[in-house]
């Protein structure tokens, strides 16, 4: 039987604008509507949410190989971009995550700029550089335009070109260029990409595209589904064309 397709979401934040904790507590929020309070889980040992606190608040970013109820949990800090970013990542299709139920207090955040869902799997090949990884799972890359990594000798050696690709993420002074089947775009997003906001909507509804605006964030729902392969490469074009400027 076909194992069910897993999901990323992903949330970027003003850099200065949330810390660590603040995530972790708004984390702990969202994960209590699961009906009973969270077990956090660390590289597989349960951790208490104490010490998990003390560990945050001396590294500010999360410990790697945190979970808890399925969900593979990442919080992080890119000073030099100017944003922060929580992932939040199904591990398992027995606990499927509601996703628009549980994260208004995530969206209501003073600072939260923008917000996307992923495939998981089409998201990790989309942005995949090195020929390596393709080996390793026994996927040709022969047919994939290269590039050099541009680095001095004997560290020059080349690697996959995903500047075509129409689910890449590129990260960008205080946004990512993203897509996904379904985004939110606070008043920041419009701002620090410097596109027009409600001409951005009339373009997007003339593609059948769904505009929600729920206040301070916009939702913005291109298909129901996740992106995962080319056959919505079209669809994902046009959307990095509108919100970005980009193909």
């Amino acid at each position: 039987m076909k194992s069910e397709r897993l999901r990323r979401l992903k949330f970027i934040f003003g850099v200065d604008s949330i810390g660590g904790l603040q995530v972790l507590d708004l984390v702990v929020s969202v994960l209590n509507k699961f009906g009973s309070p969270p077990v956090f889980l660390l590289r597989g040992v349960e951790v208490d949410i104490k010490v998990l606190e003390k560990k945050i608040l001396k590294k500010k970013s999360w410990p790697s190989g945190l979970m808890s109820n399925g969900l593979e949990l990442r919080f992080g800090l890119l000073p030099a971009l100017n944003q922060c970013f929580l992932i939040i990542e199904e591990s398992g299709s027995s606990n499927k995550f509601d996703w628009e139920g549980m994260i208004g207090p995530i969206l209501d955040v003073e600072g939260f700029i923008q917000a996307w869902i992923s495939d998981v799997e089409y998201d990790f090949w989309q942005n995949a550089t090195d020929p390596l990884e393709y080996e390793c799972a026994g996927r040709s890359f022969a047919d994939l335009p290269q590039k050099s990594n541009g680095l001095p000798a004997p560290l020059d050696q080349m690697e996959i070109d995903t500047s075509g690709n129409p689910g890449r993420s590129v990260f960008k002074q205080g946004y990512v260029e993203a897509i996904g089947s379904t985004m939110w775009l606070s008043d920041l997003f419009w701002e620090r990409v410097g596109r027009d906001r409600l001409a951005s909507f009339l373009l997007l509804e003339t593609q059948g595209v769904k505009v929600f605006e729920c206040g301070r964030v916009v939702k913005v729902v291109a298909s129901e589904k996740c992106f995962q392969d080319d056959s919505t490469k079209d669809k994902q074009r046009i959307l990095r064309q509108i919100l970005f400027g980009v193909n």
